[in-house]
This record gives C-alpha cells, structure tokens and sequence, in this order.
C-alpha cells in the first residue's frame, strides 16, 4: 500500500469571536498538524503547508494541507492548478504571504500571470467582493 504524500485539518470558527481566540485555534491547528506528521514518521518542516478558507455566514471553515512528496512535486510543477471556489478559497486564505507564493500554493508554479487570470474569473464568476484579493491582483 502506498505511504499517503498529504495529510489535511478542518475546524470552523465563528467570525464574530475575537480574532485572538480565532488566532489561537489555527495556531493549534499547525502545532498539530506538525504533531501528527512526526507521528507517521514524515519531517514537519520539509512539508508544504496549504491554507484554504470558505466564508459560510457567520462561520468560517478553515483547511491546513500538507503535501509532501509526489503531491508536494505536483502542486509545484503547475501541472493540476485549482479552480474556481477552491481557487478562490486558497487565494483569500493565504494572500498575506504574496501572489508569488500564493500562486505556487494554489498549483500556478511561477505563473503569476495565468494564476491572477484565472482568480479573476472565479472571483467574478463566484460574485466575490474583489476588494479581499487586492494584494493579489495589483
């Protein structure tokens, strides 16, 4: 049976709680990953770690991905980018890190043209207010 190159973790917080407490939780959310990784014997800090994000009202579901290996390889070859609303849910969650590394989390590679193309689109296709990804389309 193959060893697993990914590993993923979902909690959903209330947008309404203070963001130290919302802070807090997606801290946990790392620290364990990182737990659970050296658990299944793989190297936290040689992984790849992917944020997503989904507004669902007043409630916010938040992923961490971590891709190592082969689905590590891919995601940074640009051969399989996401789209559409998971597109746009990578874009928001991990803008502060800058469109160039953005694009590569979201499977663009290098292609910070084509990555900002296709984000236009869902963003409009989604009628998602554009204001939230500025830092990336600028």
């Amino acid at each position: 049976m193959p060893r697993p190159t990914q590993a993923h973790l979902e909690r959903t917080v209330n947008r309404k709680d203070p963001i130290e407490d919302r802070q807090k939780t997606l801290n946990q959310m790392h620290y364990y990953m990182g737990a659970k990784l050296v658990e299944v014997r793989v190297d936290p800090q040689k992984v790849m770690y992917r944020w997503s994000v989904e507004d669902r009202g007043d409630l916010q579901h938040f992923t961490l991905s971590a891709f190592w290996g082969e689905s590590q390889r891919k995601i940074l070859s640009g051969e399989n980018p996401l789209q559409g609303e998971e597109l746009a849910n990578c874009a928001k969650a991990n803008a502060s890190v800058g469109v160039n590394q953005a694009a590569k989390l979201c499977g663009f590679a290098s292609d910070i043209d084509r990555f900002r193309t296709n984000l236009q689109e869902a963003i409009q296709q989604l009628e998602l207010p554009e204001e939230s990804f500025d830092k990336l389309l600028a």
